[in-house]
Parts: C-alpha cells; structure tokens; sequence
C-alpha cells in the first residue's frame, strides 16, 4: 500500500507540489508515488491520496477535474487536496470540497 499523490501542472509548480509532498511522506517511512493526472488509472493499492491541481481561469484542470468526477465513494480513506495558483486560487478548495462529498477524511483542514 502506498500514497498516491496525484497532480495535473500548467507550469512546473503543482508538479514540484507533488514531488515535495511525496519527499515528505517518504521521510516519514511510507511509499509514495506521484502520479501525472493523464497517467492514472485507479486507486489501487492506495492507502491515502492527496489531489493537486494547478488554477487556470478560476478552474481545476481538465484531468483532475475527470479524475475527481468519477472517483466514487472514498469513505475513510485519508486525503488532501491541493494547487498553485497566481490569484484566485479555486481548483485546491473544488478538490478538497469533492474530496469532503466523497466522505474521504481530509487530513488537513484547509488545502495546501
């Protein structure tokens, strides 16, 4: 079992976002793999998730925004959402609030 971490990045930051977040898990003694938004295919033999996504024009990018739509229920299962963002800065607070109706158990208050 493992983290997964995934991320869709116009520019690098969401994606650094990711591999930062993973370092940590990965410090603190447990597996974890960042994955590219258009390279998931599933949470299998993941254990926690964390979602991140870049803000472009006040919106999640187009592949979280799939992936995030079509995840089905995630009761209990620990996550987080986050993002870059120049502005406005919605696509961390989208993730986490979809997060939130799939009763995942967000492990962290506001999203990164």
């Amino acid at each position: 079992m493992k983290v997964g971490v995934i991320y869709e990045s116009t520019r690098g930051r969401t994606k650094a976002m990711a591999e930062a977040i993973c370092e940590g898990v990965t410090s603190a003694g447990a597996e974890c793999e960042v994955i590219d938004a258009k390279e998931f295919n599933g949470l299998e033999n993941i254990c926690a998730l964390a979602i991140g996504s870049s803000t472009r024009m006040k919106r999640v990018l187009p592949m979280v925004k799939r992936i995030i739509s079509e995840l089905t229920d995630l009761k209990g299962l620990p996550a987080a959402g986050y993002g870059s963002y120049g502005w406005s800065g919605e696509a961390p607070d989208e993730i986490s609030n979809r997060l939130t109706e799939l009763n995942a158990e967000l492990v962290i208050e506001q999203p990164l």
